[in-house]
């Protein structure tokens, strides 16, 4: 998961088996050597490191390599959570897809609405035929859908061979009902991912109850007038596809299933994808389709459990490494859905509450614990501790710092005369540098 790498770069992350690391195979307290550099007239330090990302839970590519060696997604997950149980939820995801201070074309392969929420609004539902596309924008304090192709007004007549697509349920503008379940941990890296989540994605509004609405005695739609070119809501919108299609955002060259939330912010529109957590997971893009079978459920599981976290916390996610990698219904792929379904429901759980599943790209060949993949003074649950793991590739890296750069990056006008690892942590990866 990315959320704990804080959307800095995957390689100053890979940080803690990295940006200090490169320290990590002396002993602490040893002195850094000077080592050439293209200028050796100036001194500088070599920072080494090894894999990708803070490095805590489970470690991607050594999920692969298990997998690849025979064991089960069991058994990955028991080697990089110990302790942890397989539990069960579901429920919707909001994810963060777009900011855009400009106007958005949305499409609809299959047809569907585009609705209004709230008190009935000139020109809602937008009727769009299959195929059929409407530019969405927020101006002047309000939200507007302008048809582009194939999609007409409530009220006025759809252009000739535009059909209006069958009526859609009056409950597909909510997330489905969502059964109750045990309290979750207080969130044991809360503050960190609720610092991450992207304020600029609103939560979209939901029943108190989390209850699918009854089927109310829908009033007529407000209908605009004859030679109307827009429908203008004050409320934010809902992009509806029929059935078990898809909302398609031809600019972005994406797809989603599920239902597509318009709110304001930024200046522009945000745009949230409402979807089922099973259908998400088909959707995402953290690791290739054509690893082994046991390494797409274990991070099905593992990424499952994240997805509920931030439901349970009605916290959005965002569609990128800050979050977990998420491209839409064009990355399906039969090897991912697989897993997706071999693994419904499953998450993991720890005292009956679900676990702090998160996890990264590479831990350089053994994990790290929180305080070393996060920092002083974090949470230290008990099933994330430092796990070896074989790999092929610890996927070493290193990068040469001037002395006095790196002293001029804390504020030091003196002369820095060296650097040494002075504390490290379970796994080796260090905890305090000292400069000299």
């Amino acid at each position: 998961m990315r959320v704990p790498d804080c959307g800095m770069p995957r390689r100053s992350l890979g940080a803690l088996v990295a940006l200090l690391v490169g320290m990590v195979p002396m002993a602490a307290g040893a002195a850094q050597p000077d080592r050439p550099a293209t200028d050796t007239s100036v001194p500088t330090v070599l920072i080494e490191g090894r894999g990708f990302g803070h490095g805590v839970g489970m470690a991607q590519d050594g999920a692969y390599a298990m997998a690849a060696a025979g064991s089960s997604a069991t058994d990955i997950l028991a080697h990089f959570y110990p302790g942890t149980s397989i539990g069960r939820r579901s429920g919707t995801v909001q994810v963060g897809i777009l900011d855009s201070p400009a106007p958005v074309v949305v499409a609809l392969p299959g047809g569907g609405e585009i609705r209004a929420g709230g008190a009935a609004s000139p020109g809602f539902p937008v009727t769009v035929s299959p195929g059929g596309s409407v530019a969405l924008a927020f101006t002047g304090g309000a939200y507007r859908a302008t048809p582009v192709s194939g999609a007409s007004l409530a009220g006025v007549d759809p252009p000739p061979g535009v059909s209006r697509p069958a009526a859609i349920g009056p409950t597909a503008t909510r997330p489905p009902a969502t059964p109750a379940t045990p309290p979750t941990t207080a969130g044991l890296l809360s503050p960190l991912l609720n610092a991450l989540a992207p304020s600029t994605v609103p939560a979209p509004a939901l029943p108190a109850t989390r209850s699918a609405p009854a089927a109310p005695s829908a009033p007529a739609p407000a209908t605009a007038s004859a030679g109307a070119t827009e429908a203008v809501s004050g409320q934010a919108l809902s992009v509806v596809p029929r059935a078990d299609s898809v909302v398609a955002l031809p600019a972005e060259g994406r797809r989603y299933r599920g239902t597509v939330q318009a709110a304001s912010g930024g200046g522009g529109l945000l745009l949230t994808n409402l979807i089922d957590v099973e259908l998400y997971l088909r959707g995402m893009g953290e690791v290739p389709a054509s690893w082994p079978a046991a390494a797409l459920q274990a991070q099905a599981i593992a990424a499952r459990t994240v997805a509920m976290e931030a439901v349970t916390a009605g916290r959005p996610l965002c569609d990128d490494q800050q979050c977990q990698v998420y491209v839409g219904a064009g990355n399906e792929d039969p090897a991912t859905t697989a897993a997706a379904v071999a693994t419904k429901g499953q998450v993991l759980t720890y005292g009956g509450a679900l676990a702090e599943a998160v996890y990264s790209a590479s831990g350089g060949g053994v994990s790290a614990t929180a305080e070393e993949g996060f920092g002083p003074g974090s949470p230290d649950p008990p099933y994330l501790k430092p796990a070896s793991y074989e790999t092929a590739d610890p996927q070493p890296w290193s990068v040469t710092v001037p002395r006095p750069q790196l002293a001029a990056r804390f504020g030091y006008r003196g002369e820095l005369t060296g650097a040494r690892v002075s504390r490290t942590g379970p796994s080796g990866r260090p905890l305090e540098i000292t400069l000299e």
